[in-house]
């Protein structure tokens, strides 16, 4: 039967991977924000026949819509690695929580 240290050693890295758990997931829950607007920002552009803009801090600067295309572009394909890395980092976590709580259970028993 393990002993009352090794009970606590193990309560607080579930409580640590909880934590680093949240924090993957807001950060996912922004990237796909993020990505979302990125994505609704390509498409207009793709609509518009006019000039485009870009925003810089508070002012608008005119675009060379091509140029802002391809930016937009890159900006998805890397909110979209991101994000699986993000998710493989959620499975990773709650695969060790899993473990955790299962030794967790049995050193109870």
């Amino acid at each position: 039967m393990p002993d009352q240290n090794d009970m606590q050693k193990k309560m607080m890295e579930m409580q640590q991977s909880q934590q680093q758990m949240q924090q993957v997931m807001q950060q996912k829950e922004e990237t796909q924000s993020e990505l979302e607007e990125t994505k609704k920002a390509l498409d207009e552009i793709e609509e518009s026949s006019g000039e485009v803009y870009r925003s810089v801090g508070n002012i608008l600067v005119a675009k060379d819509k091509d140029t802002l295309e391809d930016e937009l572009e890159d900006k998805a394909e890397d909110l979209e690695l991101r994000q699986k890395t993000l998710e493989k980092k959620e499975k990773q976590l709650r695969q060790k929580l899993e473990e955790a709580r299962e030794q967790m259970t049995q050193g109870m028993e």
